[in-house]
């Protein structure tokens, strides 16, 4: 019966192919990138401070510069390296500021640039800190902590920055499919259902001339 093939049919249908966008991966996490952006931004400030310091404040070579030098004659530091250091630790501070809040920026924005712009500002931090190291060994002074904890922090953050989990919430998302979904591919018809393909056998108009004793009297 019609109906009982009908059901048999759908019984024996294959499962239909899904169409459409394959389905997204894995997407990162939004909130630990909003969280790496708050956190440039806090230490984009640490480091401002810190340059902002060097500018404005004094240093012993110029407050006392003999007693400078005899420090300098105890531990053999040079001298001729405590301004270039003075200079180049005041200039990564600023810059590292720069780049934390550009990077920051840009990770709101939902860039990713943005995430390798604070891994690069761990490298300026570090930079700072060693900046600051050279310069008190010369004079065997203990160096002040705030420099060392801003490169750590700097430093942590930008291996945070450059993780799976941060970066992929920074890529962009998948373009949707042009015109829409795609429709579902047809299915043959089950046996015995569709258009007829041709009249059986016996039926039909004649395909050949008629018998003898049929047709119009001649």
């Amino acid at each position: 019966m019609p109906g009982s093939q009908n059901q048999g049919w759908h019984q024996n249908q294959p499962p239909q192919q899904q169409w459409g966008p394959p389905p997204p991966r894995g997407r990162g996490i939004l909130g630990l990138a909003i969280a790496v952006a708050a956190g440039a931004a806090g230490l984009a400030v640490f480091w401002g401070i810190l340059g902002i310091k060097g500018v404005i404040g004094k240093h012993w070579v110029d407050i006392d510069p003999e007693g400078t030098a005899r420090r300098l004659a105890m531990t053999g530091g040079s001298g001729a390296l405590l301004t270039p250091l003075s200079i180049g630790g005041i200039v990564f501070d600023l810059l590292t500021m720069v780049v934390l809040i550009a990077g920051a920026l840009l990770i709101v924005l939902r860039k990713l640039p943005g995430a390798f712009l604070v891994a690069g500002s761990a490298v300026l931090g570090v930079l700072a800190a060693a900046c600051r190291f050279v310069y008190y060994v010369q004079l065997d002074w203990s160096a002040p902590s705030e420099p060392y904890v801003a490169a750590t922090l700097t430093l942590i953050l930008g291996v945070l920055a450059i993780l799976p989990p941060v970066t992929d919430a920074l890529r962009p998302t998948a373009a949707p499919h042009p015109g829409g979904q795609p429709q579902f591919p047809q299915q043959p018809p089950p046996p015995g259902y569709g258009p007829p393909q041709g009249p059986p056998p016996g039926y039909g108009p004649p395909q050949g001339p008629p018998p003898p004793g049929y047709g119009p009297p001649r």
